[in-house]
């Protein structure tokens, strides 16, 4: 049966409706694009200054970012052993007063190590054991023995609506009265593949006191300017702190992990492991702690954070923040202007520039790349952009330090797929997408 052509009002009809849903597809594309480059500014059904709820990229771009920040980031030099508190020592973590007593423990055990610098990823209140003083007392006797630097945590409340750019105000804090603790916010960002750096906090309830925010340095910033004096005028660093500017990290590097139980077992005296009961068996472990970055916390199911395809416990990515920090792995996110940019672009160089070169310049058309610019090759002619786009600013962005923007990557080939799968559609003299030729039946 002879194939039948379609009239001139139908074809026109047919390219008509073909435009709008093109150009439903890019408003859709588009939007797609504003959410995702906006999330850390828009958050949908929040209000005020709530807590965001922690996050992680999701399972389509997951292990696409952990590939790009490990091959950009290469090896990281081994700064830091991570020390914690086992989950199932139920005791120590039923018991706020006596986990202290047990954290002076493990400190004066580390110190004998010679360490850089302790960190310890808690918080301390100066009123929670004020009727079990002496717990206290081991904690502070403990931590101003120690002759290396202690970083110590420190958290905040969160007010009511923001003010001055802030909504982070100071809690009170346990005075050591040492000249070696540094206190460090232990907050983490709702994306905590992102490394904290500074937060921009009120020393008291702005409500009351007119205070004025301050910027105050995250737990693992802290930590590493101890550690390293000359870090902070790096150039990369002053480039992030000047614009506020939390950068993605490599948190798969590895990382030396120890339990508390052990490091007792093999730095700490026959009197502590008494006091705590520990049966030790086995040969020493022999702990190498020497000029290491000792980062202390506990397995708590309520620090226990999303981070690409798995949870992490809070001290293993404050200890592995720091590493990323020290040895530099880690990328900055594009601008959002980039983002837009790219996009827009893809959108002109496969819709807008082939229409130019069909109307002013049609003689183009025998150029041996241009040709596949015009109607009957355009399909190859959006396959090479779709490909050249994100090949292209992949290696740009790795070797300017930043991250690829994978999202509008996403946005790229769900538009070029879709123009090609309308291609098929609407033309029969594209033998690659539709081989049937006019005049077949």
């Amino acid at each position: 049966m002879a194939h039948t052509r379609p009239s001139p009002s139908a074809r026109k009809g047919r390219s008509l409706l073909f435009r709008i849903v093109m150009g439903v597809v890019y408003l859709a594309a588009i939007f797609g694009l504003i959410v995702w480059e906006y999330r850390d500014h828009v958050q949908l059904g929040a209000s005020g200054c709530e807590s965001p709820v922690p996050e992680s990229k999701s399972s389509l771009y997951a292990r696409s970012y952990e590939r790009l920040l490990d091959w950009a980031s290469g090896e990281s030099a081994g700064h830091v052993t991570a020390i914690a508190i086992p989950a199932d020592l139920e005791d120590i973590h039923g018991n706020l007063c006596q986990a202290r007593s047990y954290l002076a423990d493990l400190v004066l055990s580390v110190a004998a190590q010679h360490p850089a610098e302790i960190v310890i990823d808690k918080f301390f209140s100066p009123s929670s054991c004020a009727n079990f003083p002496q717990n206290t007392a081991d904690l502070l006797a403990a931590v101003r023995s120690v002759a290396a630097p202690v970083i110590i945590g420190e958290s905040a409340n969160t007010v009511s609506a923001q003010q001055a750019g802030s909504c982070l105000v100071r809690k009170p804090q346990l005075d050591f009265g040492a000249p070696n603790v540094i206190h460090g916010l232990t907050r983490i960002n709702k994306e905590a593949e992102k490394v904290p750096l500074q937060w921009h906090i009120f020393p008291s309830d702005p409500q009351t006191t007119n205070s004025q925010p301050g910027l105050a340095d995250s737990l693992s910033l802290a930590a590493v300017k101890a550690y390293d004096s000359d870090y902070q005028q790096h150039r990369r660093l002053q480039v992030l702190l000047s614009k506020d500017d939390h950068p993605y990290a490599n948190l798969g590097v590895s990382l030396p992990r120890e339990t508390s139980t052990d490091l007792l077992c093999d730095a700490g005296t026959p009197a502590m492991r008494q006091r705590w009961g520990l049966a030790c068996t086995g040969p020493a472990q022999h702990l190498n702690l020497l000029g290491k970055v000792v980062v202390i916390g506990a397995e708590d199911e309520r620090d226990h954070w999303p981070v690409l395809d798995s949870r992490m416990w809070g001290f293993e990515l404050q200890a592995r923040y720091i590493q990323v920090m020290l040895s530099g792995s880690y990328l900055r996110a594009l601008p959002v202007w980039v983002a837009f940019f790219t996009f827009a672009s893809f959108i002109f160089m496969i819709e807008g520039l082939p229409t130019v070169l069909e109307a002013l310049v049609p003689h183009w058309k025998k150029h041996w790349f241009l040709a596949h610019a015009f109607t009957e090759r355009r399909y190859l002619w959006v396959v090479f952009w779709m490909v050249c786009f994100p090949c292209v600013l992949t290696v740009l962005a790795l070797s300017l330090g930043y991250l690829p923007p994978l999202a509008v990557f996403g946005d790229i080939f769900f538009v070029a797929i879709t123009r090609l799968f309308f291609f098929a559609a609407e033309s029969t003299g594209t033998p690659f997408l539709n081989p049937k030729k006019k005049g077949t039946s």
